[in-house]
């Protein structure tokens, strides 16, 4: 196997691993930006996590927008978690009432990590897919071929380029021409 060989197949096994740790990144970091914030109550965390279901301002989370029917959710609510249920129970009953896209956040797990991680993982792998193409474009301009032989010379480039220049030449003449005239 010649150097040129070895060179590609390196090239593009470290494509390969730029794409895994790309990929295992936007994992990461769905998960993580799904995770809830412990730090905050349930129900201002559950305020900004809930999407109003009125036709005017939809899927705007309940703790900002101001309609009346936001207010309803946000006093009913209130009520679910004096209840002393789980975000988890919360959510459900919600869901099962309003719709299942009052979730403005999906869940941390299954399908609904999928939905956080999907976008990232594409933008991701194909930042890397730009970045092989670029580097390749770029590896080939800097050798001045494109791996392939070159089937013409010189001459047979300026040759058809001469003829044309010349016939230009004789129909600007003849224009020129029938304009003194």
């Amino acid at each position: 196997m010649d150097k040129a060989h070895r060179e590609a197949g390196n090239a593009k096994l470290i494509v390969l691993a730029a794409a895994a740790a790309a990929a295992a990144l936007g994992l990461g970091a769905a998960w993580w930006i799904a995770q809830p914030d412990h730090r905050i109550d349930s129900f201002t965390r559950l305020a900004g996590e809930i999407g109003c279901q009125c036709p005017t301002c939809p899927l705007r989370p309940i703790a900002t927008c101001g309609c009346g029917f936001a207010d309803g959710m946000l006093a009913e609510l209130r009520e679910l978690v004096d209840t002393g249920q789980s975000d988890e129970q919360i959510m459900t009953t919600l869901a099962a009432r309003y719709d299942p896209s009052v979730r403005i956040k999906p869940g941390g797990s299954g399908l609904d990590l999928a939905a956080w991680a999907a976008p990232i993982l594409l933008l991701t792998v194909g930042a890397v897919g730009v970045g092989a193409v670029l580097s390749r474009w770029v590896q080939r301009g800097t050798d001045g071929t494109d791996g392939r032989e070159q089937a013409t010379t010189s001459a047979e480039i300026t040759t058809p380029l001469a003829n044309e220049d010349a016939r230009l030449r004789e129909i600007i003449e003849r224009e020129l021409g029938s304009l003194g005239d």
